[in-house]
């Protein structure tokens, strides 16, 4: 092969390369001269496609609904505004009026507790106080939002009415009452009318056992509020742990009122509560009359362990605490005789009141039992 046929070759192989490398990812058809297609070009146009794309897909979507607004009958209003919050004659009239109509009425609770105002959603809560047996399905609607509402009275109202439920729809309630009834920040009567009511409720009593224990040994609650669960909590819990979850409270509250309460209930029990006889015999030393009037009726109601602490007190200093103890040891009776004679030595003219006491004591002691 010459030089001439080789370099000829070489110069046909470049040529067919090169023609086959510019084929390769071309568009079908060339750019305009000047206006080569660039990156951005088509970047605008997947662009457009996707916003088309989008608009397409927006289009499809449904069109929510609007929300009606409530449409509330005037009149209706005007009396429920009066049964709510008006004068006790003008309420009267208010009330037979509506109940005229009660269906009707009954039929727009819903709209009424969710749009209407304070008054007149207090005055549909009290419209319906008793027709619970006529419109079972209702009241339990209304109930369920009443416990929700923002005025304290509607949901006063509402707990009220759970008494009047049928118990599956009252079994449904019992959680949130649970909720309810630990809530500090909800009203302490609301509180205690959800205690009162709620070892009547049908749910777990294990459950509302717990709830009630906790807030019973729970710091800075209201009194009245741990009274009212001291209540019901010894009317569901077992003897052994109620006695104990007493004696606990006795020991740690700082509330008078809270420790006379545990003390009556802690004498319930009988001599099962002979733990408690210390404690209870400390509290006849206090000031406040109340409480010491409940220890000494729950050391008359434990009975004979009771008599040792008892007979110590007649040592007191405090001339209350001695004539307590005196006249608790004749409520005991018979299982005293053995003290009778050290009650002798209270009977002397310089203390009339003491005297009478300590005889009616030795009376009762020594009085033959039928």
């Amino acid at each position: 092969m010459s030089t001439k046929t080789i370099l000829l070759f070489y110069v046909l192989s470049y040529v067919l390369f090169g023609t086959l490398l510019g084929c390769v990812g071309e568009n079908s058809e060339p750019s305009p001269v000047g206006e080569e297609k660039t990156a951005t070009d088509t970047n605008g146009a997947q662009q457009l496609i996707r916003e088309e794309s989008v608009s397409e897909t927006a289009s499809l979507k449904p069109i929510e609904a609007q929300t009606v607004p409530i449409q509330l009958d005037e009149a209706i209003g005007d009396l429920l505004t009066t049964l709510g919050d008006g004068a006790t004659k003008d309420r009267i009239v208010a009330s037979t009026a509506l109940g005229e109509q009660a269906a009707k009425v009954v039929s727009q609770h819903t709209d009424w507790l969710k749009a209407g105002s304070v008054s007149q959603r207090r005055g549909m809560m009290l419209m319906m106080t008793g027709k619970a047996q006529v419109f079972p399905d209702e009241t339990f609607s209304l109930v369920k939002l009443a416990l929700a509402d923002d005025d304290s009275k509607v949901r006063s109202i509402g707990v009220q009415l759970i008494r009047q439920l049928l118990p599956t729809q009252a079994a449904e309630l019992h959680m949130h009452l649970l909720e309810m009834m630990k809530d500090k920040q909800e009203m302490p009567a609301i509180r205690n009318s959800i205690l009162r009511l709620i070892a009547l409720v049908p749910g777990d009593v294990l459950q509302t056992e717990t709830a009630l224990s906790d807030l019973i040994l729970a710091e800075g609650d209201d009194p009245t509020v741990k009274q009212a669960a001291l209540q019901s909590y010894v009317k569901l819990a077992p003897a052994e742990p109620a006695i104990a979850t007493l004696v606990s409270v006795l020991e740690n509250s700082n509330s008078n009122e809270v420790k006379r309460t545990t003390a009556v209930l802690l004498g319930k029990y009988g001599t099962r509560s002979k733990g408690a006889v210390e404690l209870l015999g400390g509290l006849i030393e206090t000031d406040d009359e109340d409480l010491q009037e409940a220890s000494a009726e729950a050391l008359a109601r434990i009975g004979s362990p009771s008599i040792d602490v008892l007979v110590a007190k007649l040592d007191s200093k405090k001339l209350l605490t001695r004539q307590m103890a005196i006249f608790t040891l004749g409520v005991i009776g018979p299982s005293a005789r053995d003290h009778v004679r050290r009650l002798e030595g209270f009977i002397t003219e310089g203390d009339p009141d003491t005297s009478l006491i300590a005889k009616e004591a030795i009376f009762s002691i020594l009085k033959p039992r039928q």
